[in-house]
């Protein structure tokens, strides 16, 4: 069958031949030749000689006959020389391969090249032999005795057992020729197929509604198509239909069989109009699946033709469309469409893969008996789409195939190919032997033989495997599976026709509905490329990022759970084999490492049962992790029956017992099995008795436990848990959830979303209610073209009635605007509509489309009322737009299809059920300092003491995690317990519940150095290893040794302890503000005892999340040639924002930055920099050279930023900071690894079409990875990034002093002159700049609104006071009245001035913050904390003044003049960001960017006329003047001219 092909042998003419061994050469060629059907039409051959220089022998097109071909092999001559093989290679290419050489690669010709050589190449061969391969020939290899194997190896196709063939010596040649000849004619044929030219039945789908205009228009566009096209029965088809509210088809794809009957029946085509009727194209669309493509209508899928349906459409469809679209699609159909008199644009259907850059993926593919040829054929074209989408790469995506039949063979390994280009080549000629079906087998060998190292496997990247049958298999195939399953391959499967549904399950991963995929006919194979591309890149990324992040928070999640006793209950019986008894046990182990075990923490026990029990270990016996996994590792497979009511009878006493030892903590079993109990009806009994004690049952079923039996164990479906294997058990998460929230859902109700994927939305909900507890509200909204209300938050209060009300939800339909619909929801989180005050409030958001309206401004308003926003997109969501309505990655999830929401509901609860204000406490030295003199009675003293337990309650107590110790004082200060004493929170609650009350006076300055020892280590203390140290005072009254409390705090502070005053009813607040070293956050006042219990939450923050020390960030800045100019700027101004939220100084935040591309250029070092002015700066200023994008040179590089020598010091936290919109040309991981080594925090910000994968690499935590669609979204993701560069927590109170002052002097002197006479900018300004700030709105990251305190002053040259005014509240008759004082004499900026304000500033010391415009100064008690000025018309050299200003922190380092734009909202940020400093000890601060300027105004209304003018005089007696009009013009002297 391989008659046609153009085949060209290279041939080695090196000295180290010998004449005698290349006449051996001769005689192979001849019997080669002598098998091939030699013709012009037929196999064409060309033969050149290589030595020093390539030689032409004769090219494709010169004999084209056999005997002629013969008689001119035997005549080549003997050339002789060196082995320039790579230099010949190219030689090919240029003169052989090409058409005036013969070459009919043109005309769909298979190509070949045999190269036979026996030596070294003295030149590279790699680079053109790629050429030669990327060109489209297929490379054979044929060494002979000392050939150099690998760089064979490296000339052939792969793989090379197919490819390559060696010999001894040229003598045996001969022997070479039945395979050689056996390998190239398999390959001619199947690539002659793989070039065939594909047809495609083309199928036209016309609105009817069409104007005749636009209809003429298409007519003749589709005329010149096909007149383009071949048309034929065997070439391309086309079919015509028209459709309005129903389909007719005008011709099917078999009614004209060429391209004049087709032409003709174009020609007679008309549109039947139907005014005023329906346009349904959605139907038209369901009727075209069903009828246009079927093998009666002219269909060619089955034998692999391609199928186009164009939608020629005149207006939007009446009826939705997407359904039926998605229905098309899925068959495998393209749509495409074509508006009329418009150009027809192809979909593009590939899912991109790019994302998903690092996997190993074997395809393990069914090559038995029961397939054919034909479908064989589909198969491989399949397999050809699927790889096509992948990124191929040693170093990214690395693909093998193994195929199976009787027996399965690897036909490429993961390291065999090392580019896409090659291995689809390769598929294209995959071969096809047939056989049986063992696909048992096959999975056994890909995890033996494939899955190996040696073979190219790949730690820590992602295993695949992909399996494609179409029959039952002849062995076992859910052992195998399972193996490979176990060794960390994720398995899907592609079941074809016959295949056996079951056992697709039993091979595949778990979840079946991601993993399984099934068509009844190979001809539909072709519609599930796009749907298994996503599906598995979407998984393999979700696998590296999501599920690492998940992972991380069910961790987090569990370790908050700081006390409970677990019994697990493991089922033991003879059904349960070996293998599935390991997979258990890890599922055991792997459950304990995710909580803080110990004897007053979390205890576990176990038992395993089958005909009887056994206590393996009970709660008390094991105290770590280790220890109970070594336990775990010892238990032996007992068989026998399954008797499950036994075994939960047999646990009622053991929990009788944990209840007794531990009274309220909380209790869980966790039962495993695998099978029905042997007595079901024994089961009911003790499970009910379980749950009556207050024990929480989670049933857990493998393969073939019964769903029913786990319900009846749990007594709640949503603690019962099933999968169909043991390797796929997860770990359960529903012990880890406990905190309050406000809920609202805002669900699409679009026309776009079907009835039952509504339903499954309504299910989604109903699961995420059903597993929360009573003390979260939910409420409900639809959205679509408007909003419709189901339930507020506060309308139900039993889950009963709210999952009635969502059963109840019916669709809406319309269209999908979610910026309004975000408006609309907002206002039911206020307290007026059923929100809740001092709760989490969350809003979920599901929608499957792009919404129709703008989502950002929305969405900023809504998380401005701290409500935390988690968006779900399912199918054509805009990622987009749920990026900037959540305003976080991490709260984005992007489904495939509606059915995965089932695999979001774990992820989702555990994001709900996050903390709102901070996580436990898992670190600290705690000790309370206890004031029990004799003005707190006993009733006061229980009040002190439940506050205290509240805050030991905020923590996880124990003695590698949080210590406490507690003193007491009144006339002496004494330990009641040390921080070594106790290890549980028990313990701790109780030593504090024995604490009586006191008598004697209040010596809190001796107290406080008492204190000071039993930070010690002697004491437990544990400053040694950085652990942080609290020493929280509470007292209600004055200290009786006020004078002894500064030295004392402060002697506590500098040995590393923070201090912590919490003052009751007559504390003095001075004394309160002197101990906690007069820092805001960590002094707290309450007006009773009972208040105390409300000030948790305020100290929740203090202790929580401890202030950030110094740190070190580094900018590493991408500057390649992909980066266009504008998109450079927003990421330099991104960076500069970044570090403009940073307190820079040379005592805490240092600042380095370079650019890279293919090397790293260091722009300042760490120690160059400590204004942030300069930083800014320098960063604005930096330009972009271009080049390729060399992420690992710079990261290998940037290490020298973080030496002594360029400013950095040990014991300082380092971050590194990386920005990139491309992949990296080379590889990353290890020199991150290094740079984290180090110490080094890496955040990885993504920009546009950005590996994750390779994001994590760099980062090595998906917490540190950022991904953003484009440079314009960047500034979404500054907040969560610069939060988690510098985690800070601000305090609720601050108060605000602002003092303005005036330099009025250059006056106008005239009579009454005012202050603003001479400077109307500042007549028009200072109104608006005052009443901007007036309140400071957002501090300290809180919702309250605060009040500034603003005063006047007006000083003379020498200090004289000449006007003055309080600290009080913003009002406007102030403000008029200071703009009209009398100016008697001029005001200066001078010392006088300056002094003047800090003696008014001295006045005032109540205040937290006081702030001077014209000047504004922020003042911390005496300390003046900003000076900021602004300068008037008139001002010289203006920017001078910014080398007096201090303190300016967080803002741009910008004159400020009082004609800039938005004055007034620019002084308002600066003071907004200093105090946030000052008050709040927060060193950065997220601005957004300034709005856009509002539209221009309605014109005035006209003035009056005003008065006529006087007359004017009488002109001069003109003279006789002509000046030609045109020369004039011309002339310069034509200014002059008069006329």
């Amino acid at each position: 069958n391989a008659n046609m092909a153009d085949i060209v042998f290279l041939v080695d003419g090196s000295t180290s031949i010998g004449p005698s061994s290349f006449q051996e050469v001769r005689n192979f060629l001849s019997g080669v030749i002598e098998a091939f059907d030699i013709g012009f039409d037929r196999v064409r051959i060309g033969l050149a000689q290589y030595s020093d220089e390539p030689h032409q022998e004769f090219l494709l097109k010169d004999h084209t006959d056999k005997s002629s071909l013969l008689t001119a092999v035997e005549n080549v001559p003997y050339r002789t020389g060196n082995t320039f093989t790579g230099k010949a290679m190219d030689f090919l290419l240029e003169q052989y391969f090409i058409e005036d050489a013969g070459s009919r690669a043109s005309q769909r010709v298979p190509q070949m090249a045999v190269i036979i050589t026996d030596g070294d190449s003295a030149d590279d061969v790699k680079e053109p032999a790629r050429r030669l391969r990327h060109h489209g020939v297929i490379v054979f290899g044929i060494g002979v005795g000392q050939a150099n194997l690998e760089e064979l190896q490296s000339i052939a196709n792969q793989p090379s057992d197919h490819f390559l063939l060696t010999i001894d010596s040229y003598q045996a040649l001969q022997r070479l020729t039945d395979r050689l000849l056996q390998t190239v004619c398999t390959s001619v044929e199947d690539q002659r197929q793989a070039l065939e030219e594909k047809f495609t039945d083309i199928f036209f789908l016309v609105d009817s509604g069409i104007s005749q205009g636009p209809f003429s228009v298409f007519r003749t566009d589709l005329f010149k198509l096909i007149n383009q096209l071949s048309i034929g029965s065997s070439t391309n088809r086309v079919g015509l239909a028209t459709y309005s509210e129903d389909a007719r088809v005008e011709f099917s794809l078999n009614t004209h069989q060429t391209k004049q009957e087709t032409l003709a029946a174009v020609r007679r085509f008309r549109l039947r109009p139907q005014p005023n009727r329906p346009r349904n194209l959605g139907n038209a669309l369901k009727f075209a699946h069903a009828n246009f493509f079927t093998s009666q209508a002219g269909g060619r899928a089955g034998q692999g033709f391609h199928q186009l349906l164009v939608v020629v459409s005149g207006k939007d469809s009446d009826d939705n469309v997407n359904v039926p679209t998605r229905l098309i699609k899925s068959a495998g159909i393209t749509v495409a469409a074509m508006s009329a008199g418009a150009s027809m644009a192809e979909i593009d259907l590939l899912a991109n893969c790019k994302g998903a850059n690092r996997a190993d993926i074997v395809f393990i593919v069914d090559e038995s008996g029961s397939m054919g040829t034909p479908n064989f054929r589909l198969v491989r074209s399949f397999l050809h789409s699927v790889v096509s989408g992948l990124d191929v790469g040693l170093q990214k995506v690395r693909v093998g195939i193994v195929v199976f039949h009787d027996t399965p063979s690897a036909q490429t390994y993961l390291d065999t190919f090392d580019n896409k280009t090659d291995i689809l080549q390769f598929i294209n000629i995959l071969p096809y032997r047939g056989g049986g079906t063992k696909t048992g087998a096959a999975l056994d060998f890909t995890r033996t033989q494939v899955f190996i190292k040696q073979r190219g496997r790949r730690k820590d990247v992602q295993q695949v495997a992909v399996v494609i049958t179409d029959g039952q298999s002849q062995d076992d195939v859910s052992r195998a599976a399972a193996d490979l399953r176990r060794a960390g391959v994720t398995i899907y499967t592609v079941g074809v026709a016959g295949a056996n549904k079951t056992q697709l399950l039993q091979m595949a991963s778990e979840p079946p509905h991601t993993h399984v995929f099934n068509v009844d006919s190979f001809d539909k194979l072709k519609g599930l490329t796009q749907s298994l591309q996503k599906t598995m890149c979407t998984n393999i990324k979700r696998k590296q990022i999501t599920d690492k992040t998940g992972k991380e928070d069910v961790k987090e999640a569990c370790k908050q759970k700081d006390e409970a006793d677990i019994y697990f209950l493991l089922d033991n019986s003879g059904s349960i084999q070996p293998q599935d008894f390991d997979d258990m046990k890890a599922f055991i182990i792997e459950f304990f490492h995710k909580f803080h075990i110990g004897p007053q923490l979390v205890r576990m026990g176990l038992v395993k049962f089958a005909s009887s029990q056994d206590l393996e270990f009970d709660l008390a016996k094991y105290s770590d992790a280790n220890q109970l996994e070594n336990a775990v590792q010892r238990i032996i497979l007992k068989g026998g029956g399954t008797e499950t009511g036994d075994a939960l009878q047999f646990m009622e006493p053991l929990f009788k017992t944990a209840m007794e030892t531990r009274p309220g903590v909380p209790k869980h079993l966790i039962v495993l099995t695998d099978g029905n109990s042997t007595q079901p009806k024994r089961v009911p009994a003790p499970a009910e008795r379980l749950r009556a004690m207050g024990v929480k049952v989670f049933a857990v079923g493998v393969k073939d436990a019964n769903e029913e039996e786990l319900e009846v164990i749990a007594g709640d479906r949503k603690r019962t848990f099933f999968v169909r294997n043991f390797d796929a058990l997860k770990t359960i998460t529903d012990l880890c959830k406990d905190v309050q929230s406000d809920i609202l859902f805002l669900t699409d109700s679009s026309g776009s979303i079907v009835s039952e994927d509504f339903q499954k939305m309504k299910d989604f909900m109903k699961s995420i209610v059903s597993s929360m507890t009573n003390e979260m509200h939910f409420g409900v909204m639809q959205f679509s073209t408007n909003t419709k209300l189901e339930f507020q938050l506060d309308q139900y209060s039993s889950k009963n009635d709210m999952l009635r009300a969502i059963d109840d939800m019916r669709q809406v339909g319309g269209g999908t605007l979610l910026g309004a619909a975000i408006t609309e929801v907002s206002q039911y989180f206020n307290l007026n509509r059923g929100g809740r005050d001092g709760v989490g409030k969350k809003l979920i958001v599901m929608t499957d489309a792009e919404s129709q309206d703008e989502v950002l401004g929305p969405a900023e308003v809504l998380r401005d009322k701290d409500v935390t926003v988690y968006a779900i997109g399912v199918e054509n969501a805009n990622t987009t737009q749920l990026l900037e309505v959540c305003g976080s990655s991490e709260n984005v999830f992007n489904q495939r299809n509606f059915d995965e929401l089932k695999d979001l509901e774990s992820k989702l609860t555990l994001k709900l059920c996050e903390p709102r204000d901070c996580k436990k406490t898992k670190l600290a030295d705690i000790i309370f300092l206890v004031d029990s003199s004799s003005t707190i009675d006993a009733r006061e003293f229980k009040s002190m003491q439940r506050f205290m337990a509240s805050v030991v309650n905020l923590t996880t107590v124990g003695s590698n995690l949080t210590r406490f110790g507690l003193i007491r004082y009144a006339d002496k200060a004494k330990s009641i317990f040390a921080l070594r004493d106790y290890n549980s929170k028990q313990e701790v609650l109780q030593a504090i519940a024995n604490l009586v009350d006191g008598v004697g006076n209040t010596y809190t300055g001796a107290a406080l150095s008492y204190s000071l020892t039993y930070f010690g280590a002697q004491h437990g203390g544990r400053k040694a290893l950085n652990v942080p140290q609290i020493l929280m005072v509470i007292t209600d009254g004055d200290a009786t040794d006020p004078d002894k409390l500064k030295q004392s705090s402060d002697d506590l502070r500098n040995n590393g302890v923070t201090v912590i005053s919490v003052g009751v009813a007559g504390a003095n607040r001075e004394q309160l503000a002197t101990m906690a070293g007069d820092d805001p956050s960590k002094s707290f006042y309450v007006d009773t005892f009972e208040g105390l219990e409300t000030l948790i939450k305020k100290i929740t923050k203090v202790i929580c999340k401890p202030k950030a020390g110094r740190c070190e960030l580094v900018l590493l800045l991408d500057q390649s040639e992909s980066i266009k100019e504008i998109n450079y700027r927003m990421m330099k101004n991104f960076s500069a924002d970044v570090v403009n939220n940073f307190e820079i100084s040379e005592k805490f935040v240092h600042v380095g930055a370079a650019r890279f591309s293919d090397s790293l250029l260091p722009e300042f070092y760490l120690n160059k920099y400590f204004r942030r002015q300069e930083i800014t700066s320098h960063i604005l200023d930096m330009k972009k050279k271009g080049g390729f994008t060399y992420i690992g040179r710079a990261l290998e590089s940037i290490v020298e930023f973080f030496t002594p020598a360029h400013g950095s010091h040990s014991g300082i936290t380092k971050n590194l900071l990386m920005i990139t919109d491309g992949e990296s040309e080379d590889e990353v991981e290890e020199k991150a690894d290094r740079l984290r080594k180090l110490g080094i925090d890496v955040f990885a910000v993504g920009v546009g079409d950005v590996h994750d994968l390779e994001l994590l690499q760099i980062a090595g935590t998906p917490e540190r990875v950022y991904k953003v669609p484009n440079f314009k979204a960047l500034p979404l993701i500054k907040k969560g990034l610069v939060d988690k560069m510098c985690k800070i927590e601000p305090p609720d109170e601050c108060t605000i002093d602002i003092a303005m002052g005036f330099d009025i002097s250059q006056r106008t002197r005239a009579l009454g002159e005012r202050l603003v006479s001479s400077h109307p900018l500042l007549k028009a300004f200072l109104p608006a700049i005052t009443s901007a700030i007036s309140t400071v709105e957002g501090l300290c990251c809180t919702r309250a609104a605060i009040k500034t305190n603003i005063a006047f002053r007006l000083v003379s040259r020498d200090g004289g006071l000449l006007y003055d005014t309080n600290f009080e509240g913003y009002s406007e008759d102030l403000v008029k009245k200071v703009m009209n004082i009398p100016l008697t004499e001029p005001t200066y900026f001078n010392t006088d001035l300056l002094s003047s304000f800090m003696e008014m500033f001295r006045a005032t010391p109540q205040a937290k913050a006081k702030v001077n415009p014209y000047l504004t100064m922020l003042n911390t008690g005496s300390r003046i904390s900003a000076l900021l000025t602004v300068a008037l018309e008139g001002a010289r050299d203006a920017s001078q003044l910014k080398e007096v200003e201090f303190g300016r922190g967080f803002g741009y380092q910008t004159p400020f003049s009082i004609g800039m734009r938005s004055v007034h909202s620019a002084i308002y940020q600066q003071i907004n960001m200093v105090a946030d400093r000052v008050c709040c000890n927060v060193w950065c601060k997220c601005v957004g960017p300034e709005g856009s300027l509002g539209e221009r105004g309605d014109p005035g209304t006209k003035g009056d006329p005003g008065k006529n003018g006087l007359p004017g005089y009488p002109g001069e007696e003109g003279g006789s003047v002509s000046v030609s009009s045109t020369r004039c013009l011309k002339s310069p002297s034509c200014l002059n001219c008069r006329a």
